[in-house]
């Protein structure tokens, strides 16, 4: 049976009232047919992508606009530390090493620039970001160049072996097509969690260059 509009905001509203990540009280919640818009503010950008993310967890959201913004202070750091703050984060990184990734810095808006081998070291130096005390936003611009790149098919079956070995994904009803490294995900999902699962874990497979996500939440019977 599908769970009313709100309903589901009030399981909305009471997870982030929980977390203490979060002063709920800055957030605003509202619910259109399962669609779940967040807006007001949060300390960083990563308080409002994991706001996102636990919204996206409750039973019932298909999907989540997140509106949240991050406000600067008088207290913010300025352009040339989150800069200098940014680079160390990134080169001292074991995961990612940031010798190929320029950063550039705006308004607190950060811009990355440059190389990576994988794709989901595009993703992580960007995650790093959202962290920052003054960031508001960034540019991602890191190109994918992978010292190996295995033939399409090759990528594709690794992808649909991957997403098999999960117990949450959808996985008979996920197509995976890949060109030049790019894989495209289509079907349907069970839940708006499978949606940003799938997508992290076919990028986790060499040689991807980029993950184009269509991928649906199917509804509940």
């Amino acid at each position: 049976m599908d769970r009313s509009d709100e309903v589901i905001r009030s399981d909305v509203v009471e997870a982030l009232s929980r977390d203490c990540r979060f002063n709920s009280a800055r957030i605003t919640v509202m619910v259109h047919d399962g669609d779940v818009k967040l807006s007001g503010d949060a300390p960083t950008l990563y308080t409002a992508h994991a706001a996102a993310e636990l919204a996206a967890s409750v039973h019932g959201v298909v999907s989540v606009h997140s509106e949240l913004g991050v406000s600067r202070s008088d207290a913010s750091p300025g352009d040339a530390v989150i800069r200098r703050f940014a680079e160390q984060l990134l080169r001292y990184n074991a995961s990612i090493g940031g010798d190929n990734i320029a950063v550039t810095v705006g308004a607190g808006i950060v811009t990355l620039r440059g190389e990576v081998d994988a794709f989901w070291k595009r993703n992580r130096a960007e995650l790093l970001m959202l962290d920052i005390q003054g960031v508001v936003g960034v540019i991602n611009e890191l190109g994918v160049v992978p010292e190996l790149v295995p033939q399409d098919k090759v990528i594709a079956d690794d992808v649909k072996s991957a997403i098999a070995r999960s117990t949450c994904l959808g996985r008979n009803s996920i197509n995976v097509e890949v060109h030049h490294g790019l894989v495209t995900l289509t079907g349907n999902v069970p839940s708006l969690l499978s949606k940003h699962a799938t997508p992290h874990v076919a990028g986790s497979i060499l040689g991807v260059k980029g993950v184009i996500d269509n991928l649906v939440v199917a509804a509940a019977d």
